[in-house]
């Protein structure tokens, strides 16, 4: 590919989703009082998926809410976000990237899941944000999440998720 003006666009673009998982990381883990700096970086009508619990949350209103009630029942969670990539394809791009998430207690840090993530992005203005972004896990790590101590520590975010599934 000639590095020209639309080479050098899509390398912005690329770096630009980039910082959103980043933003999106640090959101979702340590801006526990502001839940809506996380649903911000989705668009208005952006979406939140975890396919494999037919959860869907939709919308800001509801992406704050979803925020505020996993930093109230799941509070040190940590989310690694590692191996992405991205296609760009003018306002909108793909990507994959892979997801482990940690749980520190006071006893132990868990690697409670491992997954990925499977995003479409769409260009607001001059900013990159989630259109959608879903959750995927193979289905053996959904036993560590619901059994033994991570099990426990897991059943108020599982039952307070409860209101966002779809069937």
């Amino acid at each position: 590919m000639p590095r020209n003006e639309h080479y050098l666009q899509i390398a912005a673009d690329r770096s630009m989703i980039q910082d959103l998982l980043g933003r999106y990381a640090f959101a979702i883990d340590y801006e526990t009082g502001n839940p809506g700096l996380w649903a911000s970086l989705f668009a208005e009508d952006g979406r939140f998926e975890i396919p494999i619990m037919k959860l869907v949350v939709e919308g800001r209103a509801a992406l704050t809410q979803f925020a505020a009630g996993l930093h109230r029942t799941l509070p040190g969670l940590h989310h690694v976000m590692t191996n992405s990539y991205v296609d760009v394809d003018g306002d909108r791009a793909t990507g994959k990237c892979e997801l482990n998430e940690f749980l520190l207690r006071p006893e132990a840090i868990y690697n409670n899941l491992q997954g990925w993530y499977e995003d479409d992005y769409v260009r607001d203005g001059e900013r990159w944000c989630f259109g959608v972004r879903r959750v995927f896990f193979p289905r053996d790590s959904s036993r560590v999440t619901t059994s033994g101590p991570i099990g426990e520590y897991f059943r108020d975010y599982l039952a307070f998720c409860q209101q966002f599934r779809r069937e």
